[in-house]
């Protein structure tokens, strides 16, 4: 009996101890799907599944939530399957609904950090889409608020710098630069933090500045399994800059184009190559390329219709013409070097159309109104001679 008893409380320390960790403060402190997965806390598990569902919109994801639900339902907390029940029947394309939901169970469960979280998530992408500057002010205060309890920590740290970073009336770059670069050297192994590193320093132009944190976690990132393309063109850009050109082009080409199916991606990804490319031909070859994904940018085919000119003026100048002349009817602020290169294109014509088409009909027409004018001039003359000729034979006759 005794046994028995003990085997009881080891079972029910063994439940526990799987469900025992508060989600809430666990997915603020990790701020990763994945690793919500892969931990051994069923409560967490499922949670990291559902969120994984609501991010990609995967199917599986839900399913393996659900399987795991139905097995373990009665160990979990009251507040933990309203969430779950939330999560798994709303639209993950949607932001209203899932923001009117969890604000009714923020009303019978205040405390709650993981309802707070997710609430304040779904209003982060809400005012992304509508700018609502009332919106604004309550993300501003629920990022204070969760800061408040569980002090710095990557979720915090991601919402509080890309909200300074985005918002134009409580906006601070700056401050936005400092929060995600503080945070990357404490949390360098959060994906989220540190896409927002990359992002936000090469858009600011800080990874200059921060050379050595920036090629560091550069690098970091580049050994994930798996990686945002458009974050692959901002490393591979930065090791062009640097003049690490083979390291750069293996990005581009091994982790990008043998893969991506992305139009846009593979523009931005041909247009790079060409930026970088070191000869004229390789760049008129690149850009022709990106030009195959998206055919109205005025800003490659410039760069295109440029290039061509270096190459072979005579040969491509025709054609580098009429890639000019689209390229500033769709957008009428393209280079200064290209404004000069379609005057001077312009100018060539005019005067190869006057050489080859009017000053032949000109000279024709002077020549035949010269014709004219001589064949007159003689008539006349022979008709005055001939009146002198009859004059004098008339005064002979008297």
């Amino acid at each position: 009996m005794k046994k028995f008893k003990i085997l009881i409380i080891v079972i029910m320390i063994s439940i526990t101890t799987i469900f025992s960790e508060d989600i809430g403060k666990f997915y603020i402190k990790t701020f990763d799907s994945d690793k919500m997965i892969n931990y051994n806390k069923i409560n967490i598990k499922i949670f990291g599944y559902l969120k994984k569902y609501l991010e990609t919109g995967y199917s599986g994801y839900l399913k393996s939530a659900n399987e795991l639900r139905v097995t373990y339902n009665t160990e979990l907390a009251i507040v933990e399957k309203k969430v779950f029940d939330t999560m798994s029947s709303i639209n993950h394309q949607t932001t209203i609904e899932p923001i009117k939901r969890f604000e009714e169970l923020k009303i019978r469960y205040p405390e709650s950090l993981l309802i707070k979280s997710l609430l304040l998530e779904f209003e982060y992408s809400q005012w992304l889409i509508t700018g609502d500057p009332k919106l604004a002010k309550i993300i501003l205060n629920k990022i204070k608020d969760i800061e408040n309890i569980m002090g710095e920590a990557p979720f915090t740290v991601y919402y509080k710098a890309n909200f300074l970073y985005k918002s134009n009336i409580y906006g601070d770059k700056k401050e936005a630069y400092n929060i995600i670069k503080k945070g990357v050297l404490e949390f360098p192994d959060n994906k989220k933090i540190v896409e927002t590193f990359l992002i936000i320093s090469s858009q600011l132009k800080k990874e200059k500045e921060d050379k050595e944190i920036f090629e560091k976690i550069a690098r970091i990132y580049l050994k994930e399994p798996e990686n945002k393309e458009n974050i692959l063109l901002l490393i591979a850009k930065y090791f062009f800059e640097i003049g690490n050109k083979d390291f750069a082009k293996e990005i581009l080409t091994e982790r990008i184009l043998s893969n991506s199916r992305n139009a846009g991606i593979l523009f931005l990804t041909y247009e790079l190559l060409g930026d970088y490319a070191d000869t004229n031909i390789q760049k008129m070859n690149y850009y022709q390329k990106a030009l195959k994904y998206k055919s109205e940018s005025s800003r490659v085919m410039s760069k295109w219709a440029l290039s061509m000119l270096k190459v072979d003026r005579e040969k491509y100048k025709t054609l580098a013409r009429i890639a000019l002349n689209k390229a500033v009817t769709l957008d009428a602020n393209i280079s200064e070097e290209a404004k000069k290169a379609l005057s001077d294109l312009r100018t060539e014509v005019k005067i190869e159309v006057f050489l080859n088409y009017v000053l032949p009909i000109i000279l024709f027409i002077i020549i035949s109104i010269s014709i004219l004018i001589y064949y007159e001039k003689r008539k006349e003359r022979k008709e005055k001679d001939f009146l002198l000729k009859v004059s004098k034979e008339g005064e002979d006759n008297e």
